[in-house]
């Protein structure tokens, strides 16, 4: 890919060169503009050439893009911010959550009572007679 970025700027230069050669006696010629506001007299600039003019309003166009997109850029910038911090407080929020739940878990089991000492003497809780045969 990056072959094909270089060999396509590549081409766009040539492309502007050949038009800039082929086209040399028109962007040599100069030119002076005049601006009459109405208040004062009117103001004639020094004589410019036509390939400075062109590349003054080349320039003066990448300026405002990239001006125009900038305030953009802030935005998507601070979205992507306020973003980070939801996610991040979602995700302590969320190990809270997990932690509760674990808690809970453990709760809620029922406790497993082993009695050793029945089963060691040979008798089972079955063998033993109820509390109600005897009344």
């Amino acid at each position: 890919m990056k072959k094909v970025k270089i060999g396509f700027w590549l081409i766009v230069v040539a492309f502007l060169l050949l038009i800039g050669f082929q086209n040399e006696g028109f962007f040599l010629q100069k030119h002076s503009f005049d601006l009459n506001l109405w208040v004062r007299e009117p103001y004639h600039s020094p004589d410019i050439y036509n390939a400075v003019l062109f590349a003054g309003c080349f320039l003066a166009g990448l300026i405002i893009a990239y001006l125009s997109g900038l305030f953009e850029r802030f935005k998507a910038n601070k979205a992507c911010k306020q973003l980070h911090k939801t996610v991040a407080d979602q995700r302590g929020e969320l190990a809270q959550l997990k932690t509760e739940v674990e808690a809970f878990k453990n709760a809620a089991k029922p406790a497993t009572v082993v009695l050793a000492d029945d089963t060691a003497e040979g008798t089972s809780p079955s063998d033993e007679p109820s509390a109600d045969a005897e009344h």
